[in-house]
């Protein structure tokens, strides 16, 4: 059948434009990055996902031959980050350093300007970092069971801080409780710095931050801890035992410090920041830097996986911010 003359010409145009698209777009990944990157971070500096993020960035951006610059935006919840990221221009040059924020958002919150699995894509996982039950040294309890027998026998309630409602050590230490019966008054503070220093200061007596946060208090002799919320024992705390060891599996709490990226970015810039993570996160110094913050490192665990690992995550929070009856709005 022959092929009208308009018909064959409007076939070999549009060929020739996708060839042109296709090129354009392998052109545009193979020179990314060309300018400065920003990291946005969803806390104030000096936390954990900050401290981590900027360790990672700085291995990052030396690969990549371009500077990744953090910009710090907290507040709601990690929400402005999100809401910054989602909706900056899909072209791989603003991404959210990701963290447990991102599978509770959606459980806290009745009304998002966002939709975090529509408008945000997963890049790659860096580390998990457990939560861990510290409690001040004045309350004299060497473990996880005495300090439970304590708070039984005490009239008063015992203080436990977090850094904020809905936050990642307010919803870890709201784990602890369903699973082991432990009863306190929550203050919220504005942020896990103050909740922490209020634990040091005999202010609170009990909290649940994550490791790499308090790893320092603890050595130094401030804090007391008691369990690791997670499902194995961390090299940086040898001796302190794991809740799942202690009988309460449902107490497990993780947080984590990734990458995400807005919706629409080009998989070949995606692939290639994965790439450059997955390689700087077996750099020996860097290794053994977050190691030492008592990080556990994931650089063999690919985008489709960590998206797959927030969705996981997400089911669980959800499912103690219901049995907590927690609302942050």
């Amino acid at each position: 059948m022959k092929i009208p003359k308009r018909l064959f010409f409007s076939l070999i145009t549009q060929t020739f434009l996708s060839l042109v698209c296709c090129l354009s777009i392998s052109v545009f990944a193979a020179s990314y990055p060309d300018r400065p990157m920003k990291w946005i971070v969803p806390y104030p500096p000096g936390g954990t996902t900050d401290v981590i993020a900027r360790n990672i960035a700085q291995n990052m951006s030396e690969q990549l031959g371009q500077p990744i610059v953090i910009e710090n935006k907290p507040g709601a919840g990690g929400q402005i980050a999100m809401n910054y990221v989602a909706k900056a221009p899909a072209d791989g040059y603003t991404l959210l350093v990701s963290d447990a924020s991102l599978a509770t958002v959606q459980s806290l919150y009745k009304s998002l300007p966002f939709n975090p699995q529509a408008d945000l894509a997963a890049v790659s996982l860096f580390v998990t970092v457990p939560h861990i039950v510290v409690v001040n040294p004045a309350l004299k309890v060497s473990s996880l069971n005495e300090l439970i027998r304590l708070n039984k026998q005490q009239a008063e309630k015992m203080v436990f801080s977090s850094g904020g409602l809905g936050s990642p050590l307010h919803l870890a230490g709201e784990s602890l409780k369903l699973a082991t019966g432990l009863d306190w008054l929550h203050v919220p503070y504005k942020g896990a710095g103050p909740a922490i220093f209020a634990v040091v200061s005999n202010e609170a007596q009990i909290a649940t931050p994550s490791l790499p946060a308090v790893l320092a208090q603890i050595q130094g002799k401030k804090l007391d801890a008691l369990a690791i919320m997670g499902d194995k024992r961390s090299p940086a705390l040898p001796n302190v035992p794991t809740v799942l060891e202690l009988g309460y599996p449902k107490a497990t709490a993780i947080g984590w410090v990734g990458l995400h990226a807005p919706a629409g970015v080009d998989a070949e810039v995606l692939s290639k920041l994965a790439v450059v993570t997955k390689r700087s996160l077996k750099n020996p110094l860097l290794q053994s830097r977050l190691q030492e913050q008592g990080a556990t490192i994931s650089s063999d665990i690919n985008s489709g996986e960590y998206a797959k690992f927030v969705g996981i995550q997400s089911a669980h929070w959800n499912q103690v911010v219901k049995s907590a009856g927690i609302q942050a709005e």
